[in-house]
């Protein structure tokens, strides 16, 4: 951290493939494919020290129109009058966004991007003539947006900082059949068709020669610092700032695997989960009774927000009960009602916060309640939800009828299609 859509499979985990999160995102989906987006920008007005976040949310509703709630600093408008007329007409398909700009991503495969901060990242005259974009990436720190082309190009736009330094080409990089992105806060990686891998960026983390020369990668994700890739025989492999201790290395047995900040955590085939620590020693090392058990079918990982990052995970289990460990503020410690339930069928996460979907069609949620841990009474009572998605501070409900409804984004309402 899956609750939302990507070009290449990946089993409840999270990371961040073709999706943008907050601190380049793990599993809360603020910015790719996906039908809710969250911006959230620093109030730098206050004195030093004391840190207001400011939030609003974008969410994609049934009818392919855009709705918004929330406020920063910067405001100045809603949805464009042009995005929100074409929304009318053809339709938005998905949603992404970086710290202080949101994309969308139209039928015909044009994209529009719209924000406070919305100098320098529109996309530039040759990017705004393309029709063939089929999913759009973005390092939310760096305010850069990448597009996937369904040729298996990419192309990018955002603030001229990064691009002028940290393009593919600018690195010696020739991109083609390129199925899936991730991102650490500065960098990109990509993973081929081919099974193999490359990155760039800022930091410009190198692909090693010998993780450059595989062929059969299959996921990739990433934490802040650090890129890691699911290799098809079940192993293990990192570059950049963390190394994976000699232990997890010798595995092959690895089914899945999702990421926050700083923490990596996997899943292996005995239903089992293992997890490693950061280069500073502190990892989020799930307790005796959690490592112990045999019967968890998804990880599931919040990243921790601006001023607080270190996030927790989550596992559902095989009884559809769930348990968690990590920061209290983000999800680490379960509520006493929703740790004995036993009809959970999914999860998604926030960077604070869990929501789970039961079997009955209702919700329920924990963490940190103005990024979605509180869930509002309207929403509270359907019971017609038949999935879940997030950005960084943001559920969205989609529910049997095709409308949707969605909550947290920095407030305590119901938003959308919720009666």
């Amino acid at each position: 951290m899956n609750q939302n859509d990507h070009l290449s499979s990946n089993m409840a985990t999270g990371d961040r493939f073709i999706k943008q999160n907050l601190k380049s995102g793990r599993e809360s989906n603020s910015g790719g494919n996906t039908s809710i987006v969250s911006i959230e920008l620093a109030d730098d007005s206050l004195p030093e020290n004391n840190i207001s976040i400011k939030l609003k949310t974008a969410m994609l509703l049934q009818n392919g129109r855009v709705i918004t709630w929330g406020k920063t600093r910067y405001d100045t408008q809603e949805v464009p009058p042009s995005i929100a007329e074409f929304a009318e007409s053809q339709g938005i398909v998905s949603l992404s966004a970086t710290h202080s700009a949101f994309a969308a991503l139209q039928a015909d495969g044009r994209v529009s991007t719209w924000g406070p901060f919305i100098n320098g990242l529109l996309p530039s005259a040759s990017v705004d003539k393309m029709k063939n974009i089929v999913s759009v990436s973005s390092i939310p720190i760096r305010d850069v947006f990448t597009g996937l082309r369904a040729d298996g190009s990419i192309v990018s736009w955002g603030a001229v900082d990064f691009l002028n330094t940290a393009l593919p080409r600018m690195c010696g990089l020739s991109l083609h059949n390129i199925i899936s992105l991730s991102t650490t806060e500065q960098s990109f990686a990509a993973l081929r068709a081919d099974g193999s891998v490359v990155s760039w960026g800022l930091d410009f983390l190198p692909t090693p020669p010998e993780i450059a020369a595989l062929k059969d990668i299959v996921s990739l994700h990433s934490t802040n610092n650090t890129f890691v890739a699911l290799r098809a025989n079940g192993s293990v492999v990192s570059w950049g700032v963390e190394i994976i201790p000699p232990e997890i290395a010798k595995l092959q047995d690895i089914v899945s695997i999702t990421t926050n900040y700083d923490y990596v955590a996997a899943l292996r085939a005995d239903h089992s989960v293992v997890s490693w620590e950061d280069d500073m020693g502190s990892g989020l090392i799930p307790p005796p009774e959690i490592a112990a058990l045999k019967d968890i079918v998804s990880l599931h990982s919040t990243t921790g927000s601006l001023s607080r990052f270190t996030g927790s995970f989550a596992v559902l289990r095989e009884n559809r009960s769930v348990v968690a460990w990590g920061n209290i503020d983000t999800g680490g410690t379960l509520p006493l009602k929703i740790a004995q339930l036993n009809d959970i069928v999914s999860l998604s996460v926030t960077c604070s916060a869990f929501a789970a979907l039961r079997a009955d069609g209702s919700v329920v949620a924990w963490g940190q309640p103005s990024r979605g841990g509180y869930v509002p009474p309207e929403i509270a009572k359907l019971k017609d939800i038949v999935s879940l998605s997030a950005s960084n501070s943001a559920f969205a409900a989609l529910r049997a009828d095709g409308r949707r409804a969605g909550w947290g984004g920095g407030d305590a309402e119901a938003h959308g299609e919720y009666d």
